[in-house]
């Protein structure tokens, strides 16, 4: 089983469920919708300029994530 945060729009009483790992989905495309949870600012650093959560440190440990790099601009552009 994994901890999800609740969308606290959802339900405002539950901020966290535990979900077997067969059940939990990913989305076809990008959801870019409102989430908000008190636990995100201590999860992540904010968001990067796509939409994505950018994770601490911790979790990227815990899940094995690489760190969030911001790509180089491009000033020929």
């Amino acid at each position: 089983m994994d901890p999800v945060l609740v969308d606290v729009h959802v339900d405002p009483d539950l901020l966290v469920a535990y979900v077997p790992k067969e059940n939990l989905l990913a989305p076809d495309g990008p959801n870019k919708g409102r989430f908000d949870h008190p636990y995100l600012s201590f999860l992540f650093y904010g968001m990067d300029g796509a939409g994505d959560y950018i994770p601490i440190k911790q979790l990227r440990e815990k899940y094995n994530r690489p760190r969030h790099e911001v790509p180089p601009i491009d000033e020929d552009a």
